[in-house]
């Protein structure tokens, strides 16, 4: 279907996939950036990445595609995205992220295609990546004074083994949970705000986080661990 630019997503994204099939990087690259330039990140994001990878993992459910197809696409796609971050001049203006996948968590992508959609909103965006300590997390938000913080995992167990640490980093700072594993809690940690799947929406309410105040004396200096 044509986006509101002219550009045809259903034909990019047949683009994309056939390159994946043929392990084509510089066509996806160049379709990639395209829609990018065309149709801004939100619609790249939610309308040709997300449904691609999705694709792709049904294709390796099927044995249609192998593991090095998803491999491809994820560096592939991490390829585009860092061509795409524009340096800021005084990037401590911006507002604070720290994004990251609780520990045992492998699945970064959407992490980092996510942070892409804040970039475009004037975030700074710090991606700590997949399997990260709770401890690691507690100190870059301590050493960036962070605005937001940002996990995402699939396993809900990545997060209900850590609920204390959770609840502990919610009181520093504004703390988001997202994917299947967040939305499979019965109830998310107290103060913790789980985002919806729908990206758009997800997206919206991180953005309407103000710049946070530093906090100071012990809470400060108190690690969430786990």
């Amino acid at each position: 279907m044509p986006s509101a630019s002219g550009l045809d997503h259903d034909a990019t994204r047949r683009t994309v996939m056939g390159a994946v099939h043929d392990l084509d990087a510089p066509t996806v690259r160049d379709a990639l950036l395209q829609s990018l330039l065309t149709c801004g990140v939100d619609d790249t994001v939610t309308e040709v990445v997300m449904p691609v990878l999705r694709e792709v993992g049904n294709g390796w459910e099927r044995g249609d595609l192998g593991v090095l197809h998803e491999h491809f696409v994820s560096n592939t796609l991490r390829g585009v995205l860092a061509e795409q971050q524009v340096p800021v001049p005084d990037d401590r203006l911006l507002r604070t992220i720290v994004l990251a996948c609780p520990p045992h968590e492998l699945h970064d992508l959407p992490l980092e295609l996510f942070g892409a959609m804040l970039r475009a909103r004037a975030w700074r965006v710090v991606c700590l990546g997949a399997n990260t300590p709770m401890a690691a997390v507690g100190d870059a938000v301590r050493l960036l004074v962070a605005d937001a913080c940002l996990l995402a995992g699939v396993r809900r167990s990545a997060f209900e083994a850590r609920t204390s640490s959770l609840s502990r980093l919610g009181k520093r700072v504004p703390l988001f949970l997202a994917g299947e594993g967040a939305l499979g809690l019965p109830a998310p940690p107290h103060g913790v705000t789980v985002l919806p799947r729908d990206l758009r929406v997800a997206v919206a309410v991180v953005d309407a986080v103000t710049v946070s105040t530093p906090v100071h004396g012990a809470e400060q200096s108190e690690p969430a661990v786990g």
